[in-house]
Order: C-alpha cells, then sequence, then structure tokens
C-alpha cells in the first residue's frame, strides 16, 4: 500500500480549466445504483468554457450520446490511468476531424469509437474540448473521472491534482438510523429501525438498546466558495474508543458500483432522498473501501453498562468532525422474527417466480439482499397482456433479471411486441399514467415475450407498437435564405433509436439539439457542394422495433 501511495505522489497533473474551480459535485457521492465516478466543475452556469489534458498521452475513446455523458473525451496516460472529460458542448478540431470521419463512414450520429495512440496524441495543458451541458447533465459543468487504466477502477480526481481547490469546512452529521438486527436486537424498545437527528452535534433523546443492532449515518460535505453538498471522503465509527467500521472512498471497482444500493439504505432514500449509509455489512455489500471488526460492524449490547458511540468524518483535506452519543444497555425483551407469507427471494441462490401469465427468472448473484415479492395482477384497459407488479417497492438487481410474460390477444405482428415497464417516481411511487412506460424489448417465441429487467420494483405489460415516428420540419421557409435544416423527432411509443439524411443520395450528418427532441444539419458543415439548385433531402427515423419514417423534401442548395 505504501508503495502505491508513493507512486501515486509522483503522478503530477495540471487543472483541465484555467480559473478557479468550485464543485458542484465530488468523487464517491452515493446515487442510485452508482457511486459519482469524478469531480464535477462549475464553469460559472456557462458552455464554451476550453478544457485542457491534464496530462500527456493520446485520446483512446470518444463519445457523442444524447444521455449519459454526452459528449465525452478518454485520455489514456503513460503513467497508468485514463482521464474522461464529459458533458463538452464541442470538441478540439482535431478530435472533431476524427468523430465526423467515423460518423459519415457510419451513418451514424451517436458514436462511441476507439483510437490507436497514433490517431490523436495530445501534451499536457493541451486544448482538447470546450465544456458543455451534454447528455445527462442537470446543467453546464465539466465532469472529470481520473480511472486506473488496467483496471478501470474509479480514482478520486483530488489524488492526483492536490492543488485544484482548497477547503476548511469539516463534514457535518444530520442523523443517525439504528437497525436493530430482525429477532437479535431492540433500539428504545423497538425492533424496527429508527432515525434520530443530531442537533448542535449532539443527540437529545434517551438510548437504550439490547441485543445485536447496527447503525447507519446520513452525513454530507461542504465547501467554502459554494451551496452545494458532497459525499463524505472517510467515515469511521468507534465503540468505546474502539474501531468498529470505516470507509475511504477510493479506488473503487466499477463492478462494485450497484452495491451502493445494499451500502446505503436504499429504501429509505427511495422514499425521502437522503442516504444513510451502513456502518456495518450486509451480505451482499462487498465493496472493496469498507472496513469492519469480527462483527461486520454490528454493535452487540450485551452488558448492562453505558457504552460510548463516536463516528468520526473527514474530508479529502484534512478537515475533521466528531460526532458522539452514549447507549444505554438495558435487558428488554427481543421481538421474535415474525413469520411472513410473502415470497422469499434468497441471493445466493437461483430463483424462480411464477404467477399466471408471467415467469421471472433471477440467477444467483442478482440480488443485493434477499427479497420478498407478492406477485399480482391487473388487467389493463388496453394492451396485449396483464400488468404485473411483483413489490410495492424499487428494488434494483445487481445483475439482469428474465422476465417473461404471455400475450393474450392476437396481434398483425408479433415482431411489434415488446415489454414495457411502469417505472417509480423519486418517492418511491408507481407513474399513475399507464402510457408514460419504459421500453424493456423482448423477444417473441410460442405465445410468450422474453425480455431483460434490472429491476423488479416495476410494474410491466405487454406492449404493441406498429406506428412509425413523427417527423416535423421546424424552420422549412428559412431553408432558401439559410441552410440551417432543423426537425422535430418524436415517437409515442418504442421511442426513437435513429436518423440518418441524405442529399441527393449523400449521406449528410444531422445532430443532437441537446434537451430536446430536435435535430439539426448545417449544410454548410457536410461535404456536400452548394451549387445553388434544388437539391433532394430525404431523412430517415426508426424506432426501437422497427417502423421506419421517410419525410422528403426539395432544398435550394
Amino acid at each position: 500500500m505504501l508503495i502505491a501511495h508513493l507512486i501515486l505522489a509522483a503522478v503530477t497533473y495540471l487543472s483541465p480549466v484555467h480559473f478557479d474551480v468550485t464543485l458542484a459535485g465530488n468523487f464517491g457521492e452515493p446515487r442510485p445504483n452508482h457511486f459519482h465516478g469524478g469531480l464535477d466543475i462549475k464553469t460559472q452556469q456557462e458552455e464554451g468554457k476550453a478544457v485542457y489534458s491534464i496530462g500527456d498521452g493520446y485520446v483512446s475513446r470518444v463519445t457523442v450520446n444524447v444521455g449519459g455523458m454526452g459528449n465525452a473525451v478518454y485520455v489514456r496516460h503513460p503513467e497508468g490511468y485514463t482521464s474522461v472529460y464529459g458533458h463538452l458542448q464541442r470538441f478540439a478540431p482535431i478530435i472533431e476531424a476524427q468523430v465526423r470521419k467515423w460518423q459519415y463512414q457510419h451513418h451514424e450520429t451517436d458514436v462511441d469509437i476507439t483510437l490507436d495512440a497514433t490517431d490523436c496524441p495530445v501534451a499536457q495543458g493541451q486544448l482538447i474540448a470546450l465544456s458543455g451541458d451534454t447528455g445527462a447533465s442537470m446543467g453546464p459543468h465539466l465532469h472529470l473521472e481520473i480511472h486506473e487504466t488496467a483496471t478501470w477502477n474509479m480514482m478520486d480526481p483530488l489524488d492526483f491534482l492536490p492543488d485544484l481547490l482548497s477547503d476548511s469546512i469539516a463534514p457535518k452529521a444530520h442523523a443517525f438510523m439504528a437497525y436493530p438486527v430482525e429477532g437479535m436486537g431492540v433500539f428504545c424498545g423497538k425492533s424496527e429501525q429508527q432515525r434520530f437527528d443530531f442537533i448542535d452535534s449532539l443527540i437529545v433523546d434517551s438510548l437504550t438498546a439490547w441485543g445485536k443492532v447496527g447503525f447507519g449515518i446520513y452525513a454530507e460535505d461542504f465547501m467554502q466558495g459554494s451551496f452545494n453538498r458532497y459525499g463524505v471522503r472517510r467515515t469511521s465509527l468507534l465503540v468505546d474508543g474502539n474501531e468498529v467500521f470505516s470507509s475511504d472512498l477510493d479506488n473503487i471497482p466499477v463492478s462494485e458500483n450497484k452495491m451502493v444500493n445494499v451500502w446505503g439504505d436504499y429504501d429509505y432514500f427511495a422514499k425521502n432522498q437522503q442516504w444513510f449509509l451502513r456502518s456495518f455489512f450486509l451480505p451482499g455489500n462487498r465493496l472493496s473501501f469498507l472496513k469492519a471488526d469480527k462483527n461486520n460492524g454490528i454493535v452487540d449490547f450485551c452488558q448492562e453498562r453505558d457504552y460510548m458511540l463516536t463516528y468520526v468524518l473527514s474530508d479529502y483535506f484534512g478537515n475533521s468532525s466528531r460526532y458522539s452519543f452514549i447507549v444505554m444497555a438495558r435487558p428488554d425483551t427481543i421481538k421474535p422474527v415474525e413469520v411472513d407469507d410473502s415470497l422469499q427471494l434468497k441471493m445466493d441462490e437461483d430463483n424462480e417466480c411464477k404467477t399466471e401469465g408471467m415467469e421471472l427468472r433471477l440467477p444467483k448473484g442478482a440480488l443485493l439482499n434477499d427479497a420478498k415479492v407478492s406477485p399480482s395482477a391487473r388487467r389493463l384497459r388496453k394492451g396485449f397482456s396483464d400488468e404485473f407488479l411483483l413489490t410495492t417497492k424499487s428494488i434494483p438487481l445487481y445483475e439482469k433479471a428474465t422476465l417473461s410474460i404471455q400475450v393474450k390477444d392476437e396481434v398483425p405482428d408479433t415482431a411489434k411486441l415488446y415489454i414495457a415497464a411502469r417505472k417509480r417516481d423519486k418517492r418511491n411511487e408507481l407513474d399513475p399514467e399507464q402510457d408514460k412506460t419504459v421500453f424493456i424489448g423482448g423477444t417473441f417465441t410460442d405465445g410468450w415475450l422474453k425480455g431483460e429487467i434490472d429491476d423488479i420494483g416495476d410494474a410491466f405489460s405487454v406492449a404493441y407498437d406498429d406506428m412509425p415516428p413523427t417527423i416535423v420540419p421546424l424552420n422549412q421557409r428559412a431553408w432558401a435564405e439559410e441552410p440551417l435544416l432543423l426537425f422535430d423527432l418524436k415517437d409515442k411509443e418504442s421511442g426513437i433509436k435513429g436518423f440518418e439524411g441524405y442529399l441527393d443520395g449523400e449521406f449528410v450528418l444531422f445532430d443532437h439539439v441537446k434537451k430536446s427532441s430536435h435535430i439539426i444539419c448545417d449544410l454548410r458543415d457536410t461535404p456536400v457542394e452548394p451549387k445553388g439548385v434544388e437539391r433532394q433531402l430525404r431523412l430517415l427515423a426508426r424506432d426501437r422495433i422497427g417502423n421506419e419514417a421517410v419525410y422528403d423534401a426539395t432544398v435550394l442548395y
């Protein structure tokens, strides 16, 4: 470990921007299904800020996508790391040329290309892009990640950019949660989990316990010059001065991303949008940056005395805070485990759940924790199956499960069928509008539609899509004055999959207009030479089922 830190200390990178940095988000913040993999650098609520490579290397990958990180550049460095720059407005000319070349060769707008070391070398401090707001961004900023190239583990960029910013504000704890072990512990006379808020760093409640109890902490970090709230880098739980659990959010394997749902109290977050991070291990939690004592962080209040519990929170810069509270261990009645008629799915087994018209198969390891389900079905006003509900809450899966639904009605073309999911909102409630569903897909065989799902808490049904997308020109009257072709593409059922444009049979690229259903083509940026004559424009759009729409028009160019 010491050698690794010495090697890291010898790696020096420069800031990707030439202005004072404040953060909108830091590394490792817990989020549903993943940890925040980098730093969100504020760009003064503007786009178009210059973005520079933090070190020597070469551009190894470039993406263009309407979701995710949108426009992104990956730079591989000789020291064994790869830096990633996301949500970009546009690329530097040398990178843009590689992207355009690929797009015209493959007749596609969305890009995910891998480049060789000789295709696009860059030097430390070289301009690689302009900052933007593309992809799943919630506002203009630069997302910066650093990965260990060989493993693709996510690294805290502050370890490589120690002078990027300064901070003197310590993390703050808002509350702790007590989790009595079912059938083995009780806290304040209750067997269910309970929240206790810190008031001026103190707990004013009188706390009692007996038996085995786990704890969780809701805490955030802060930095001067910003109203944002951040994740806490290091957390330690002490019992009578002895550490029973600790976390250090760094060097996170991407394969462990979804385990945030079992380290954090996902059920509580889904309803309240606040993360309580458990200071003990549940069976599905194998996060490598967590450490616990022989009891996996569970505190055994087995002696009739007072126990001193202390949380120590610290950030990357060494600012720390302590929160202590006394728990009085007093003999108490521990409620036995209640019998539940719900079907129990086991995380360490292959699972199968069947009801009339529906079959669910989960491979061993798909669940991060044992789950209880009570399958139910309801007939829909329209549709080709019942709608099936397995649980009353969101249960994200570590690996996808196979869902099969029986198709009840005859259809003209079984290739147009797909599984649709009605999703849950931020309060963990199902969207009440049946028409608002997400495309899952699937294949039809012998009267059944089979697809893969990643959350068994959604409501599932079979949908049918034989309607092509709609293509609507938005500025057709202005085409004669300025060859800027703007269209609106929509598909109310399965959703848009792709589109292509042609002028006199020659491919011309249409780009996404961010945060909208619009696409645009400036003919002056295409290989087609202007001749001042009428040209035949053809725009094709496809949905996820394969329905295609064609729009033909005449353009003076």
